[in-house]
């Protein structure tokens, strides 16, 4: 009996142990830079020291972003179940989209989408139940005037 508790406790120890993973190395982020900028509300200092990041289209700003891009996908890249997850993901997500039509001027409007695109398209239909596609421009455009 002393040597099967043994046996286990040496078995139990073995299986712990190999199931710990081993730990990954500290990320290293990218440091974002500080400006001194400071706006005044109502008498109240109010610091925004990234401010700089506002501006979507400055090369300061396309710098940082590429190099938190390239942190972030180098550690996703090594994630061993990345590819099972996605493939699964893709699968449950890939089936036609259809909105709830809502009533404009006497035409029906909806959004469609076959199932992996990456933005539905808006349809209109009128008295004739044939339904038309809008461009694209005139779809976003909708889309834009709908959280304004």
């Amino acid at each position: 009996m002393k040597n099967l508790c043994a046996a286990a406790a040496v078995l139990l120890l073995l299986v712990t142990t190999s199931c710990t993973s081993k730990t990954d190395p500290a990320l290293t982020y990218p440091v974002a830079k500080k400006v001194e900028v400071v706006d005044e509300y109502f008498g109240i200092k109010v610091p925004d020291p990234y401010r700089w990041m506002e501006d979507l289209d400055s090369k300061d700003n396309a710098d940082w972003v590429a190099a938190e891009n390239k942190v972030t996908f180098d550690y996703l890249g090594r994630l061993a179940m990345r590819d099972r997850f996605k493939q699964r993901i893709t699968e449950l997500w890939d089936f036609p989209k259809v909105s709830v039509p809502a009533r404009e001027g006497g035409r029906y409007f909806y959004r469609k989408n076959s199932g992996l695109q990456r933005q539905s398209v808006l349809y209109v239909q009128g008295r004739t139940r044939s339904e038309h596609a809008f461009a694209r421009w005139i779809a976003i455009a909708f889309r834009l005037e709908s959280f304004a």
